[in-house]
């Protein structure tokens, strides 16, 4: 088997150590040790500790980022003029992720981990997590109001949020095969994707609330 270069391995081990102790425990000294390397292998190839945690978060969020607007404008360039129905910008969206979670399990553990930590910690990490998901939330929220003249940019931006807690909840739980009193079948990606986008399609397209 292929051993990762050294670069990759110092990502790999910052990641695990980020997702497990967070960053601000973790020393540069904690991850050479795990790695097998010197100090200098992470100046060489990141400069500092804060444009390694940069990396470690760009490599697995920007994918799926990417996918998404690549979703997006193959939309928005089948639609001309038109706005993209909202349920194929819903799927655009969500889907990319929600997939992941089934292929790729232990990779979209860490994501969840390391996004929980962009949220919770502030300053530059806040920072980071606009910098990392400014142009997709702004290229969709714009989208979505295309779509969805009737509702206030305000209230999009809710709706918005609340799509996401959606996802997330689909992404970091469980099926709820042992709660006795629901019954569901087996779930993969396209089952729970027929479930979701209906419910938040009906959401998006609610009339807009009196204030």
């Amino acid at each position: 088997m292929e051993q990762p270069d050294t670069r990759t391995k110092l990502l790999d081990v910052a990641e695990k150590l980020f997702a497990e102790k967070g960053i601000g425990a973790t020393s540069l000294r904690n991850i050479i040790a795990e790695a097998d390397v010197n100090l200098a292998s992470i100046h060489y190839h990141f400069g500092s500790k804060e444009a390694l945690v940069r990396e470690v978060f760009a490599r697995r969020i920007k994918p799926v980022n990417a996918e998404r607007l690549q979703r997006l404008d193959k939309l928005e360039e089948s639609g001309e003029q038109s706005a993209p129905e909202l349920e194929e910008l819903i799927r655009a969206f969500i889907e990319p992720a929600i997939r992941l979670k089934f292929e790729e399990p232990e990779r979209m553990k860490f994501i969840l981990r390391l996004i929980s930590l962009l949220q919770s910690d502030g300053g530059e990490l806040r920072e980071l997590f606009t910098d990392l998901f400014e142009e997709v939330a702004t290229r969709f929220l714009a989208a979505l109001q295309k779509s969805l003249p009737h509702v206030s940019q305000a209230e999009l931006f809710w709706r918005f949020k609340f799509m996401l807690g959606s996802m997330f909840m689909i992404m970091s739980h469980p099926p709820v095969h042992d709660v006795k009193f629901i019954e569901t079948s087996e779930l993969d990606p396209e089952s729970i994707l027929a479930q979701v986008i209906p419910f938040l399609v009906a959401g998006f397209e609610a009339p807009a609330a009196e204030n």
